[in-house]
């Protein structure tokens, strides 16, 4: 149970972290990596809720408010990596040249794992992967080159500012934890 009330606050704490940088910057698609959800897949859709849930502005600490945003999560566990996509109907309505098949097999094959899962709906696609390290197939490492490809794979698509952009405020996502 403090798993799951740890993955609810991270997404909460970081869906809130999005909404603002998507507030400033106008990018709508992220890159999360997380450290709650330990490469589980029922911990990630945890996060997930927390980061989609609607914001109370009457609470002392405001969460969430990212429904509106099309993100990946990757979290790597000892054993496994985890992959959330999630791509809301709107986003997926103005952007249908995006989709998160094309996103989340993109940084699957750069993960380099075999694939354990798969589970997919109308917004949301879900991936387990898993390491091996007798060949040298560490969750850790095959999160760093998943983001690494999902970040050049959003720029290829022209979802993030140019970083020669002077005319738009592009926020600091290493002080929300984030890699867009």
């Amino acid at each position: 149970m403090a798993e799951i009330k740890a993955a609810l606050k991270e997404g909460g704490k970081k869906g809130i972290d999005l909404q603002g940088m998507s507030d400033m910057g106008g990018v709508k698609y992220f890159n999360v990596v997380l450290e709650s959800a330990n490469g589980d897949v029922e911990l990630i859709s945890k996060v997930l809720e927390g980061m989609n849930a609607e914001v109370d502005e009457a609470a002392e600490e405001r969460r969430g408010g990212a429904g509106d945003l099309g993100k990946l999560l990757l979290s790597a566990g000892d054993k496994t990596l985890a992959l959330l996509c999630n791509i809301p109907k709107v986003l997926q309505e103005t952007r249908p040249e995006v989709t998160m098949a094309e996103w989340v097999d993109t940084v699957v094959k750069a993960a380099g794992g075999p694939v354990a899962s798969r589970e997919e709906t109308d917004t949301t696609i879900k991936v387990l992967i898993n390491g091996d390290a007798e060949k040298e197939l560490f969750p850790l490492k095959m999160r760093d080159a998943a983001q690494t490809a999902g970040f050049a794979w959003l720029r290829e698509k022209g979802l993030l500012p140019d970083q020669d952009s002077d005319d738009d405020y592009i926020p600091d996502p290493e002080a929300a934890g984030v890699d867009w």
